[in-house]
């Protein structure tokens, strides 16, 4: 085999994965534009990986979450070895399951969070959180955005959030891959692998 016919073997599924990496973001047009596309997505879901480092526990989970409107479900597999985690809640109303456990129920996720573990997670600023935009329920103390225009750093309610990594979904919207987000001895790392968006 000619050098060059091995060279060319070698080099062309290289040429083949940098065709199909990701191409970089172009900016957004405003941010509050952006802003508000993104805050009228209200069906969404998301699946990837939950690490949580605490000062006396720390483990990860693989996450999928399905936001409809009000309704969600969040459903958590293997964290810190306790098997599979099952959150369903609509306004005033939420369950949580865990495997060969009576379930939970409380009037919202927080307080069910609470009652499980101790934690203390707000739950609804992370649905906005988690969109790479801020809750309009709670102050902002600081926002940085990044050099597309979108969220690079957040402040707000207590917690420190980073982002990185983004995605469009479908064209419309950009939506992060990596959050990483610390109140006080908390850190939580969620690394998305999947959006889906209507």
């Amino acid at each position: 085999m000619s050098p060059g016919r091995a060279l060319a073997l070698v080099t062309l599924p290289l040429l083949i994965l940098a065709g199909c990496a990701p191409q970089p973001l172009r900016p957004v047009d405003s941010w509050e534009e952006h802003l508000a596309r993104v805050a009228a997505l209200e069906t969404w879901y998301l699946s990837g990986q939950l690490g949580v480092r605490l000062p006396d526990n720390s483990g990860s989970a693989r996450l999928r979450w399905q936001q409809t409107q009000d309704d969600f479900r969040i459903d958590l597999s293997g964290p810190f070895g306790q098997g599979r985690t099952l959150i369903q809640g609509r306004p005033g109303a939420v369950t949580l399951q865990q495997g060969g456990e009576e379930p939970l129920q409380a009037s919202s996720a927080e307080e069910l969070l609470w009652l499980a573990t101790e934690w203390q997670v707000p739950v609804e600023e992370l649905r906005y959180w988690v969109r790479g935009i801020p809750s309009p329920e709670q102050p902002i103390q600081q926002l940085k955005r990044n050099r597309e225009g979108l969220l690079a750093e957040l402040q707000q309610g207590g917690w420190h959030l980073q982002y990185s990594n983004y995605t469009l979904v479908d064209n419309r919207w950009h939506l992060p891959r990596r959050i990483v987000a610390q109140h006080e001895d908390a850190r939580l790392t969620l690394v998305i692998h999947t959006w889906s968006a209507s």
